[in-house]
């Protein structure tokens, strides 16, 4: 009987990448999906911003990853050809309180390591996007911010790892998993699949994985 090395639990945007990351490696790689093609979870209706990490709470592991996969994503999309823009994100203030707020995230972003951020006047922001309310009265502007289209990035995240050797199986809705003899036995709504290792990256199912 096949057991794989790794068994990515799924296809949705985080289980594809760990799967093409395996990929180029010499380990037996696997990625199980209940649906019938990849991204039709949460990755296929995000918003599709590839947030430069200013919001995210100095010292977690969502500051810390933001950052890291900001910063990877010139890349990825140049070895995947998905259509990748540093778009650049402004955060208004209307008001002398919407200004203190601005600070805050400014202060937030420079402890995450975010690069380029600037806290711009009235004038400032109004020149940089002619069409704004003219009620603001200033922005914190961030370079690195961008944006990807969500599907057409894991579709080829997906696709490059089953280019390299990871076997995809769709339409497998997990339904147990046991351990025996130090080999995880994954049985789906298809099948049994035995594994030495598994990721559960099944989104918002992951509780029941």
């Amino acid at each position: 009987l096949m057991i794989y090395d790794v068994a990515v639990i799924g296809a949705g945007v985080i289980g594809s990448m760990i799967a093409r990351e395996l990929s180029r490696y010499r380990v037996k790689t696997c990625l199980v999906e209940k649906e019938a093609d990849v991204a039709m979870g949460t990755s296929k209706a995000n918003s599709g911003i590839i947030h430069a990490g200013y919001n995210d709470k100095h010292g977690t592991l969502k500051a810390k990853f933001n950052m890291l996969g900001n910063s990877m994503m010139d890349q990825i999309s140049n070895e995947l050809d998905v259509p990748f823009k540093r778009i650049g994100s402004l955060v208004l203030a209307f008001n002398e309180n919407d200004i203190r707020n601005l600070e805050d995230l400014y202060t937030s972003g420079i402890e995450n390591g975010v690069p380029g951020m600037k806290i711009l006047d009235e004038g400032e922001t109004k020149a940089l996007e002619p069409n704004i309310s003219s009620d603001v009265i200033g922005a914190l502007y961030s370079p690195s911010t961008g944006i990807i289209c969500p599907y057409e990035l894991n579709i080829a995240v997906a696709e490059n790892a089953a280019q390299n050797g990871v076997k995809v199986y769709l339409s497998n809705e997990v339904k147990s998993i046991s351990k025996k003899d130090g080999v995880f036995v994954i049985n789906t709504s298809q099948q049994s699949i035995r594994s030495r290792y598994a990721v559960n990256a099944a989104g918002v199912y992951s509780d029941a994985i």
